[in-house]
C-alpha cells in the first residue's frame, strides 16, 4: 500500500497522520523515485492546502536542505503533479 512511501519507518506507520498523502499516477511515481535518488530525499506527496499535523511527517522529520537549482527543479516536477504539493525530506531520515 505505501510502494511510494516505504521509506517510512514501518514501527511508525500505526503512529503518524498520513491522512493527507497522495499517491501518483506511475509515471509520475517513476519521476518521483529518479528525482528522489539523483538529489538524495525522500519526497511525500500532499493534498493541496494540507497543513502540518501534529503526528504528521512535517513535524517529525526533518525537510532537505537544498540549493536553489535543485529547488528550482524539483518546482519544476511539482507543477507536473497538479493540485498537490511536494515536500523533501532529508536522507537519511532526522527528527526533529
Amino acid at each position: 500500500m505505501f510502494y511510494m512511501y516505504d521509506w517510512i519507518p514501518s514501527h511508525e506507520l500505526n503512529t503518524l497522520d498520513l491522512s493527507e498523502l497522495e499517491y501518483l499516477e506511475q509515471n509520475l511515481v517513476d519521476e518521483c523515485e529518479r528525482l528522489e535518488k539523483e538529489f538524495n530525499v525522500f519526497f511525500a506527496v500532499y493534498k493541496k492546502g494540507t497543513l502540518a499535523k501534529p503526528k504528521g511527517l512535517c513535524t517529525t522529520f526533518k525537510f532537505a536542505k537544498l540549493d536553489q537549482d535543485t529547488c528550482n527543479l524539483i518546482d519544476d516536477f511539482e507543477h507536473k503533479l497538479g493540485k498537490r504539493i511536494l515536500v523533501a525530506y532529508a536522507k537519511p531520515l532526522e527528527r526533529w
